[in-house]
């Protein structure tokens, strides 16, 4: 009897001391996963079959892979994954960053057709209006609403490589980031087509100072100017009168000198306006639709627009208006911020008593108060600069048609230090704004 409790004593203790015993391992005990979220799989050396329990709700098993759901919160988080086979375990710990937080958008005041950035960062403009809006409407334009519902946004040109980035539609507003240095630049809203519906002017740059004149205060430079005086750098954007659409002389026109970006020239001498073609792009759609070319004019008239009757695209018509101080509305396709219009030609005149011509190709007027640089002007059909440099010419645009020829407006003239200087509408001139109660 004791022989075989002996052989059955010896036969328990082989099977006990050959039993495999229990292990497991992973190939990680850590994992970084991004925001968004992610799955992946380990690799799990285990003696036997294994099961793996997280401690938190956004991580989820199956077998060996570990799936991380989406981090909506701006915090990092930490969880841990145990896996065990028996009574041995290893653990795995998941590091997931934190959300990235929402640009919070700087909201510019508006609206308007041109925007002040004094600083780099993030802003926003409303793009759900055109202009300033309605109450910048006049019967004998085109259209009865400024109201459009854009389905994208983008950068049109800019001055300087870089000076805005990250340019999206958000929620009706215009977002865009931009960078601490001068320039100038032109966003867009456009439909699910990207036809342009309306486009906005970026300044950046110095804010301009108000100089008191009296009856008017007027900005200390011209419009899209990044200082004063007398350097290139003061002359700003050029214009033809009634357009809201700003062009750039470090671009230039069909040059390509701005970094990529340039102002194609569209119209000119010999187009036939019986042609719907020819006729089309000499109209204020299609102007608004193509803010970046320059419509020379024809040889048919000095004008870049031929449909009839609009003589109030910047506010004053002469002819019925006659000499008042102001307008009486800032129109929707003023180019000026908000709370500033294109000056009238009676405010020039009231500076004009004052005005010296100077050496360096400038003049002032209101006894030294406002300088004028020598910035020249494009020729109407889109050929280049009247380039002044030199010659001592410097003028600006008035708000004001001119008398008679429904092509040309009023002009401040350096040359003659003509307030009402009458000139050709196609032309492309600088704009000195006024402050003006909208």
């Amino acid at each position: 009897m004791k022989k075989y409790f002996a052989i059955a004593l010896m036969l328990v203790l082989c099977i006990t001391g050959c039993k495999k015993p229990d292990s497991i391992q992973l190939n990680t005990a850590t994992w970084s996963a991004p925001y968004e979220g992610e799955a992946f799989t380990l690799t799990v050396t285990a003696s036997g079959d294994y099961k793996g329990t997280p401690d938190v709700d956004w991580l989820t098993v199956s077998g060996a892979t570990v799936t991380v759901a989406e981090n909506t919160t701006y915090e990092a988080r930490t969880g841990k994954v145990t896996f065990t086979c028996g009574s041995e375990s290893a653990v795995v710990t998941v590091n997931q960053e934190a959300a990235p937080k929402p640009k919070e958008y700087k909201a510019l005041d508006g609206p308007a057709n041109s925007y002040i950035v004094s600083e780099g960062g993030d802003y926003k403009i409303q793009a759900t209006v055109m202009g300033n809006g309605d109450k910048g409407l006049h019967s004998t334009f085109p259209i009865t609403s400024t109201a459009i519902s854009p389905a994208s946004a983008k950068l049109l040109w800019e001055e300087a490589e870089g000076l805005i980035t990250d340019v999206k539609l958000q929620d009706g507003y215009i977002c865009f980031t931009v960078d601490n240095k001068d320039g100038n630049a032109v966003v867009a809203a456009t439909d699910a087509s990207d036809n342009i519906l309306w486009s906005w002017h970026i300044w950046s740059a110095e804010a301009p100072k108000d100089i008191n004149l009296g009856t008017w205060t007027m900005m200390d430079r011209n419009l899209g100017a990044y200082m004063t005086g007398t350097d290139p750098d003061s002359y700003g954007m050029y214009y033809q009168w009634g357009r809201k659409d700003p062009f750039s002389r470090v671009l230039g026109l069909d040059s390509g000198a701005g970094e990529g970006w340039y102002h194609p020239v569209v119209g000119g001498a010999g187009e036939d306006f019986n042609d719907m073609a020819d006729a089309t792009i000499h109209s204020i759609a299609y102007s608004v639709a193509h803010p970046n070319e320059f419509i020379a004019c024809s040889n048919r008239n000095n004008d870049w627009l031929i449909e009839a009757n609009q003589r109030y695209l910047w506010g004053i018509n002469w002819e019925v208006d006659q000499n008042p101080d102001y307008q009486a509305f800032k129109s929707v396709y003023d180019p000026c911020p908000k709370g500033y219009a294109v000056a009238s030609p009676t405010c020039f005149a009231a500076g004009v008593g004052s005005a010296v011509r100077n050496s360096d190709n400038s003049f002032t007027l209101f006894d030294g108060k406002i300088t004028v640089p020598a910035a020249g002007f494009i020729y109407t059909g889109g050929n280049g600069w009247y380039d002044a440099d030199g010659n001592g010419w410097a003028g600006l645009w008035t708000c004001s048609t001119a008398w008679g020829n429904v092509e040309n407006a009023f002009r401040m003239a350096g040359h003659n230090f003509d307030a009402r200087d009458n000139y050709d509408r196609a032309t492309g001139h600088p704009v000195r704004c006024y402050k003006f109660s909208e």
